[in-house]
């Protein structure tokens, strides 16, 4: 389908979307962060960097299934609405792991965690980076 018939969405909403992941957990964590509410089983204190290290490989698996569903030939509309839906995709499983480390009062994976989401923010360099993109969808990415 050709772009001329959709609107191309703001780069911005894809920043926004993934920022309120972020925001989530700082607000998560502002709000819940060592009270009452803390989660103290011991037993998880031993699978914690291995739950870590899943999350980490399914977000990486869930980004990259998603990316591979992009073609060439689809439209700019369409790369960026999948390119969006991956980095949802990407960031859901962190979100859900910082805010279990926020009932567990562990603060070296809530940071680690939100590091690495704001390693993973999107931008419009990463997405002319991982895509095919013609020159005249990067001409109309930097109209954006």
């Amino acid at each position: 389908m050709n772009d001329s018939n959709k609107s191309i969405p703001s780069f911005k909403i894809i920043q926004i979307i993934y920022g309120s992941l972020i925001l989530g957990v700082i607000i998560m964590f502002k709000m819940f962060g060592f009270s009452n509410f803390t989660i103290n089983i011991e037993s998880i204190d031993y699978i914690m960097p291995l739950v870590f290290i899943g999350i980490l490989l399914l977000s990486k698996y869930l980004f990259n299934t998603k990316m591979s569903q992009i073609k060439g030939s689809d439209s700019l509309f369409e790369k960026i609405t999948k390119y969006q839906r991956a980095n949802i995709m990407r960031g859901a499983p962190l979100e859900a792991f910082a805010i279990f480390a926020i009932f567990k009062g562990d603060i070296v994976f809530i940071i680690v965690t939100i590091l690495i989401m704001l390693l993973y923010f999107p931008s419009k360099r990463k997405f002319e980076a991982k895509l095919p993109l013609t020159m005249q969808e990067k001409a109309r990415l930097k109209e954006m």
